[in-house]
């Protein structure tokens, strides 16, 4: 061990040197098992992290309360002095009440000092290590066991802070069940899955996290600092509010010409500022478009923008029969009020679990199909994908033939899926291997043989009306069983109608 200044440092030891030499020898089918066993045991060490964090705060908050009763015992010896004690506190005469940090704020100092994390950090880890010991148990269970990572875990914690005393140990106990129950998934199924849970066993929890949504909105603007000469811009608002804004901003970067050397961010940017100057389109940079110097009044028609995000409910909740949440692409679970709310003027499109009938053998599905298949799985299929649904690609699994059709590849429900355009590029020039079944159930198996569940959490899921009806099985095999049991459930009536009728039963 070397000390320099303040800082020690420890040398790597041998046994690290040779874990690391023996690693470089691994194959990637060996690798890749290394992955999942670090992943594992990181996920234990942080809830022994969240753990030991949760339990510095105890004992802080035991050491200020400590000190506090010990700074005014006996002080208080009559109403005359209580209210002298009270009176000099709220005057800020008191230093300790004006200035000293409570137990939490101790932690929190302490925490991040150990961690070398900011305080916002810090705090957010002490919390959940409360939430884990308190409030989520068998979630946190979850951690315990590798079941879950740490991003996956603060997610469950934000996303049921909000449930009461009477409801969060049912939420805790079927969120967990819903967890062991399915593979690791992508954070954006994970989060509909909390969120799912959270609707079903306390609803109201819905309402209080959009009041606090209104209550905690705000917008900053600071300089950044990791890039000299730019700033930052950070907003929190209303799920409902943040989207219209998105769609609005990316329906005005969609509105140049594709000759526009801008990139989509880059349009997205010069689309926020020209809000903030009150303009309703986003000029076009082509060095020869014509609609450069057009007269706004002129170009009302090419310039009117229409925002376009898409959200998934029941016919039932959006007529009123009943308050089930929606889903936002891109954003997650809303409240029915919310949903009626976004959907009052939209432009409304009903699906069913099989789509009318169309020709399978075309490369481009239908409109109502890509719809249904975007519905059905929220956001890109691959694992740990969180891509939104109506950004993706519509993949043909069995790959489609365009030769010849008729072969193979089948444009239905039961052969398509949403890909980013990443990994649609992944899986189609190398060696990613993907397995669909009729249920919609989507495997990948990837260049080392390993298999991964990429939609552990489905629409389907969250609508049960979305999924395909059960088909009958046609095979010969299967009508030569279903007509042998036919003919030996009636052999069966038969012989008890002649055992009846050759021994019919005593009078009564």
């Amino acid at each position: 061990m070397v000390s320099v200044g303040a800082c020690t440092f420890v040398p790597m030891t041998s046994g690290v040197v040779t874990q690391r030499a023996d690693d470089t020898a691994l194959t990637a089918v060996e690798l890749v098992e290394v992955l999942a066993h670090c992943r594992s045991i990181t996920a234990s060490a942080d809830y022994r992290m969240l753990q030991a964090a949760s339990l510095i705060h105890e004992e802080r908050e035991e050491d200020f309360l400590s000190e506090v009763a010990e700074h005014h015992s006996g002080e208080a010896d009559s109403i005359e002095r209580f209210t002298e004690i009270a009176a000099a506190a709220r005057c800020a005469q008191d230093p300790r009440s004006q200035f000293g940090p409570d137990g939490l704020e101790r932690a929190t100092a302490e925490v991040g000092a150990v961690l070398n994390v900011t305080p916002a950090r810090a705090r957010e880890l002490i919390v959940a290590g409360s939430a884990l010991r308190h409030r989520v148990p068998f979630t946190g269970h979850a951690l315990a066991t590798g079941r879950l990572e740490l991003s996956h875990f603060l997610t469950a914690v934000a996303r049921t802070a909000l449930c009461s005393p009477d409801t969060i140990a049912e939420v805790d106990a079927h969120l967990a069940q819903a967890i062991f129950a399915r593979p690791p998934m992508s954070r954006a199924r994970f989060t509909v899955m909390v969120d799912a849970v959270v609707a079903e066993f306390d609803s109201d929890a819905l309402l209080r996290r959009r009041e606090r949504a209104e209550a905690d909105r705000k917008v900053s603007v600071r300089p950044d600092r990791h890039a000299p000469g730019q700033s930052r811009m950070s907003a929190s608002l209303p799920m409902a509010s943040a989207a219209e804004i998105d769609a609005q901003l990316e329906a005005m970067a969609a509105q140049p010409h594709t000759g526009d050397p801008r990139t989509r961010d880059q349009r997205r940017a010069d689309a926020l500022l020209a809000l903030s100057r009150h303009e309703s389109r986003l000029e076009c940079l082509c060095d020869d478009c014509t609609a450069a110097g057009v007269d706004a009044s002129e170009s009302a028609a090419w310039s009117a923008v229409r925002p376009t995000f898409h959200i998934v409910a029941n016919l039932s909740t959006l007529v009123g029969l009943d308050d089930q949440p929606g889903f936002l692409d891109g954003h997650g679970i809303v409240d029915a009020d919310t949903m009626r709310s976004l959907l009052a003027d939209a432009q409304r499109e009903f699906l069913r679990p099989t789509p009318p009938a169309a020709d399978a053998t075309g490369y481009v599905p239908s409109r109502k199909l890509q719809a249904l298949i975007r519905a059905g799985e929220l956001c890109c299929t691959f694992p740990g994908c969180s891509a939104p649904a109506w950004s993706t690609d519509i993949d043909h699994t069995d790959p489609f033939d365009h030769r010849h059709p008729s072969r193979g590849g089948s444009t239905v429900r039961a052969n398509l899926k949403p890909l980013c355009r990443f990994h649609h590029r992944i899986k189609t020039f190398t060696a990613w291997r993907d397995h669909q079944d009729e249920m919609g159930t989507v495997l990948f198996e990837s260049p080392t043989g390993h298999m991964f569940l990429g939609n552990a959490y489905t629409g389907t899921d969250l609508f049960s009306a979305l999924r395909s009806p059960p088909s009958r099985a046609d095979h010969p095999a299967r009508r030569h069983l279903d007509e042998l049991r036919i003919r030996q459930r009636d052999a069966h009536r038969r012989a008890v109608e002649r055992a009846r009728d050759a021994e019919p039963p005593p009078p009564y």
